[in-house]
Parts: structure tokens; sequence; C-alpha cells
């Protein structure tokens, strides 16, 4: 593969705001990727750190964690919510409410499914 700019130079890489090839005159390195320009080095830094922030909000490489997602999160709290309802309802009228006994296992069995999807998956948002 030759420059793009230099056809009788061999390329070392490619530009990553661009793909074009890219020789040793031409390149403009950074610690993950390389620019071919001035014009691409700002399209360069940008896509690095899209990437970079990436990782973070979905907890992939470095920036993985052992903490639960917040899908399962929210379907927890929901699900303590709706088993709040169901025990009151039964501490105040003496008897169990389906409906809201119900959905606090539809809720119970829905964070479960979300938890198991979630570690499976490995991505944590």
């Amino acid at each position: 593969m030759d420059c793009f700019n230099h056809p009788a130079t061999h390329a070392i890489g490619i530009c990553r705001g661009c793909n074009k090839a890219v020789c040793h005159t031409c390149a403009v390195v950074f610690a993950k990727g390389m620019a071919c320009s001035a014009e691409c080095e700002q399209d360069v830094k940008e896509l690095i750190e899209m990437n970079e922030r990436g990782k973070r909000i979905y907890g992939i490489g470095r920036y993985q964690t052992n903490r639960l997602a917040s899908g399962v999160l929210i379907w927890l709290l929901m699900t303590g919510a709706m088993v709040s309802v169901s025990g009151y309802f039964f501490w105040a009228t003496g008897r169990v409410d389906y409906t809201t006994t119900t959905m606090a296992v539809l809720f119970l069995v829905i964070t479960l499914i979300t938890y198991r999807s979630s570690k499976r998956t490995g991505i944590n948002c």
C-alpha cells in the first residue's frame, strides 16, 4: 500500500479521519490512531474521544465494573414499590390484593431477566 500524498512511498498506516493511506512523513501519530494532515487531526481526536466515552458508558475494557446496570436498578425499584403497595394493602385490609401482588411478581421476573441479560452481554448502562 502506498501513501495517498506520496505514491512512491510505502504507507505505515491509515488515517482514522478519512481512511487514506499515510506514509511516515505525512502521519500525525496519536496514542490510538493517526491522521493524514492537520485537517483530519481534529476529527481523529474526536473519534478517539468518542470511543473512550462509549467504553465508559457501556463499561467496556478498563472501565468494566461489577455494579448493576441502570435498567436492573429501575426494575428493582419498581418491584420494591409494588411489594410495598401490596404489603400496605394487606396490612390495611387484611386480605391479599392479587393485582398488585401479580405485578410485583411480574416485575421481579423482569428484573431477573434484565439482570441475566446484562451479565450475559457484559454491558452495564
